[in-house]
């Protein structure tokens, strides 16, 4: 978003002048800076209001005197006395401060800046081609001193500064708005580099001028090269490593458009208050760089001076991560089939419960171009088993999305249906559009369903029981998900194989042991007033699930499994489901970047357990992806190429190593494999047993789309990956929603 968009743009005639002078004892100066002041601007427009505000700064020479009378003389003349300490830009801001102008002008009181330049900058303004405008000082004419200080000033900027303009230029012209965005807190000599920082934080358009700077003739420099330059230097330094780059909408801006902000120059509007350091607006901070670069040093010092013995240590700790993997994963299975954590709600106590006792309930519907499925979508959503008095439906759909906008509107939807169009705005992410819908929910419980979804009729019910026989510190209750097309191809199998596995074993075992639980996209239930305490979704988090369930475990909450189905559509096309693996990898890389930035924010009673849950299920996920292509590479050359370079090899692995390694190729592997199968089974899907066979090809796949995520974490990290759904009905695999429903009803018996 433009700064054009977010403050009030006026014509020409509408514009007005105020033009702020500094003054420390300029008292022969000011008489010709005003009339030559006047002069400029009259000749600009006779229509334009302007005035003049001359600010003394504890003068001594009967600076404030003159002002005064120039006041009296003139109208559009006003004299202030300095309250504040000394300084130029504690004059600037109590000049603004009584400023009644939507332009604002400042230039020094020396005669050295051409007031007959305002036009020119004006001009600038109306013809809307900048909101600040900056003059560039051409310094030939200026004493000996005064040129050496503009070089060492523009040296600074060019060394600290990413911009060309000359910061500490005497003359600026700029709208007065701008101001209402920023909370200024310069030193003396520093106003000129915070207004510019801020200025292209909001993302204005700054343009220059040049200017001749005249020689001095009267008056001395307030400005002390020395002490100067060092006071600009250092707040330079503190601009460059702690940069202004973030600015949170006003109360205004935040009521007419929604919680945003400025960043770097563009405007972002993710509808939540997620705190800065808990998103993944920034891929990585200055300390994380710096851990990471100083693990790169060591790696690279280490290859330099022993490569054998660094690459050694390197495959063993990988190797150990394989072989902790594996048993961190045979725990989890081995806990969910001994403990059963899901919660499961019968029928009978469901029956048991008044009509007058559900609560409301607001269902979120996140919809992007989904016309094709919106038919169905709405079928399973109105099976709902639910007082629908107490239900609000939003189907959240974008503001660009005319076809889906369309179909929507021309359907006969439910009295409970809302259609809410979400205003365009970035990020353009899923979690933005949910959080627009959060800040209209009117339900004490709140759940998502993605537009393929058929959930569970009695789904609500469940859920809400859940939240009552569990304990207050339990935050989400997850339903598991499913696919009601897995037989549709081989791809189709092996998608439903691995969610199996997740949702029915993985995730019930963490549950066991009570740890993190990364959430799925979709049928995790809220209570209302907890996720509004929790921010919402991060925006920027393309696998936002994965990082609101780590936050929910960082403000002291827990995560639920119930038993508990929703049936979504299993991608059956290759390409699509490669784009939909690559962004729910480079959330993962998202999620694992964000919550290692602070990992003491897990809480402190519990904080060993969850952290090495996180590293072992976010972190640990993503890097066996990464590596398990170059450990198949170096294992398939091991045994071809044995005769030529087994020695070589061999020497990288020492005893344990060695023994770890062969337990995981030969157990581990049949291992994972054999999950696949108990994870089929146990979803009843027998006739998919023998596809688990085939995971390793689909394991490739996964790795292949890390690698892709990798490269659009670096250059397009909160793009994302539009699924696309309905390719069932394209190959003809129809869904009989009253079949789905009668396995439902069975289930709860």
């Amino acid at each position: 978003m433009d700064i054009a968009e977010t403050v009030n743009s006026k014509t020409l005639h509408q514009h007005s002048l105020s033009v702020i002078v500094p003054t420390l004892n300029d008292k022969e100066n000011l008489p010709i800076l005003t009339e030559r002041i006047h002069a400029a601007l009259k000749a600009f427009s006779n229509s334009l209001k302007f005035e003049v505000i001359i600010i003394d700064d504890h003068s001594t020479d009967g600076t404030f005197e003159e002002a005064r009378k120039l006041a009296t003389r003139y109208s559009w003349v006003k004299a202030l006395e300095k309250k504040g300490e000394k300084g130029k830009a504690y004059s600037l801001l109590e000049g603004i401060a009584v400023a009644r102008h939507d332009l604002l002008c400042i230039i020094d009181a020396d005669l050295q800046y051409p007031p007959e330049a305002i036009p020119e900058m004006l001009a600038k303004l109306y013809d809307d081609e900048a909101d600040v405008v900056i003059t560039n000082r051409v310094v030939s004419k200026a004493s000996i001193s005064r040129r050496s200080a503009s070089r060492v000033f523009k040296r600074i900027q060019q060394i600290l500064d990413s911009n060309k303009y000359d910061t500490q230029s005497g003359l600026k012209l700029f709208r007065h708005d701008i101001l209402g965005f920023i909370d200024l807190q310069p030193t003396r000599w520093t106003f000129d580099l915070e207004l510019l920082a801020y200025a292209e934080t909001l993302g204005c358009r700054i343009v220059s001028v040049d200017i001749e700077l005249e020689k001095r003739n009267m008056g001395d420099s307030k400005l002390k090269l020395t002490s100067g330059t060092y006071e600009i230097l250092r707040h330079s330094l503190k601009l460059r490593f702690k940069p202004y780059d973030y600015i949170p909408f006003n109360e205004e801006l935040n009521e007419t458009y929604g919680l945003g902000f400025f960043y770097k120059g563009d405007a972002y509007i993710p509808q939540s208050d997620v705190k800065r350091r808990e998103s993944a607006l920034e891929r990585v901070l200055p300390a994380q760089k710096l851990i990471v670069l100083g693990i790169v040093l060591l790696i690279v010092s280490g290859f330099v001076l022993r490569w054998h013995t660094t690459l050694t240590v390197i495959i063993a700790a990988l190797t150990v991560l394989y072989f902790a993997d594996l048993l961190f994963n045979l725990f989890l299975i081995y806990r969910s089939f001994s403990k059963a954590p899901e919660i499961h709600i019968s029928k009978r106590q469901i029956s048991e419960v008044d009509e007058s006792e559900w609560p409301t309930y607001t269902v979120l519907c996140p919809l992007y171009r989904e016309s094709s499925v919106l038919p169905q979508f709405v079928r399973a959503l109105s099976r709902l088993n639910y007082d629908f008095k107490k239900l609000q439906v939003m189907l959240l759909l974008e503001e660009d999305d005319l076809e889906t906008i369309a179909t929507a509107k021309s359907m006969r939807l439910p009295n409970y249906f809302e259609i809410v169009v979400v205003p365009h705005s970035y990020p353009k992410t899923k979690p933005k559009a949910c959080n627009y819908g959060l800040r209209k929910a009117t339900g004490e419980y709140i759940v998502i369903y993605d537009a393929e979804d058929v959930p569970d009729p009695m789904q609500l019910k469940e859920a809400y029981l859940s939240f009552k026989n569990l304990p207050d510190n339990v935050a989400c209750v997850q339903g598991k998900l499913n696919f009601y097309n897995p037989r549709q191809n081989t791809l189709t199998r092996a998608f439903t194989a691995e969610y199996s596995l997740w949702f029915d074993l993985v995730l019930t075992g963490l549950q066991s042991i009570n740890a993190p639980i990364p959430l799925g996209g979709t049928s995790n239930h809220f209570k209302t007033s907890k996720l509004l305490e929790l921010g919402g979704w991060d925006a920027f988090n393309v696998t936002e699930d994965a990082d609101l369930g780590m936050r929910i475990v960082k403000r002291g909450y827990r995560t639920a499994i119930m038993d508990s189905v929703t049936l979504e559509e299993a991608n059956s096309q290759f390409g699509n489901w490669f784009r939909q693996r690559t962004r729910w990898v480079k959330g993962y890389m998202q999620t694992y970047l964000v919550h290692t930035r602070r990992l003491r924010d897990f809480p402190r009673s519990i904080r060993g357990l969850d952290a090495v849950t996180f590293q072992l299920v976010i972190g640990g996920k993503v890097l066996s992806m990464l590596i398990n292509p170059v450990m198949w590479l170096l294992t398939i050359a091991y045994f071809c190429l044995r005769a030529k370079i087994g020695h070589s090899v061999e020497s990288f692995y020492p005893a344990p190593v060695l023994y770890l390694a062969v337990i995981s190729l030969l157990f581990g592997n049949f291992l994972y494999l054999y999950y696949y199968m108990i994870g089929c089974a146990k979803r009843e899907h027998y006739d998919l047993i023998k596809y688990a066979f085939l995971v390793p090809l689909y394991w490739l796949a996964m790795s292949a789309a890390a690698y892709v995520a990798c490269i659009e974490l670096l250059h397009k990290p909160h793009y994302w990956n539009k699924t696309k759904h309905g390719l069932h009905l394209v190959d003809g695999v129809e869904i009989n929603l009253a079949e789905a429903a009668e396995v439902y009803a069975e289930a709860n018996t």
